[in-house]
């Protein structure tokens, strides 16, 4: 019996040239000048746009993210991890996909070999969206 990989280069794409923009954009913001929390884009300051903050008054599960992945990209971790506390393990999930998915992009074949890794990723984003949740729950309860 033959085991054949559904060809998902499409998919694949897609997920490797979103990963390579939110590094690349990650790359191209400033990260906020101390005492701000906006985010830059040569002179022009980009402020915090949280529509569900907005609406409610409540931080979402990613409100400061986009801060905290900026901070990184740049080499500022403690900047990032105050930002969002789950930033760098957003972004070395990132990383791990652009990985994956440049691999499975460029060597179809190699997909036979790789797809377990796969599978660990579909679970990782599983994990890192119950630690978004559970992030989220003790912002909201704890202030923290």
């Amino acid at each position: 019996m033959t085991f054949r990989f559904k060809d998902n280069r499409a998919s694949d794409g897609v997920v490797l040239l979103a990963c390579i923009g939110i590094l690349v954009g990650a790359l191209i913001l400033s990260p906020p000048q101390p005492g701000t929390h906006s985010v830059r884009l040569g002179s022009l300051s980009i402020p915090p746009m949280c529509t569900f903050k907005n609406l409610t008054g409540l931080p979402c599960p990613g409100c400061g993210l986009m801060r905290s992945l900026v901070s990184a990209m740049h080499g500022d971790v403690d900047a990032s991890f105050s930002y969002h506390r789950l930033g760098l393990l957003t972004l070395a999930y990132i990383f791990f996909q652009l990985l994956y998915r440049t691999v499975l992009f460029l060597v179809p074949l190699a997909a036979s070999y790789i797809a377990r890794y796969g599978r660990y990723l579909d679970r990782g984003i599983i994990l890192l969206g119950l630690l978004f949740g559970l992030n989220w729950m003790l912002i909201l309860v704890f202030g923290a």
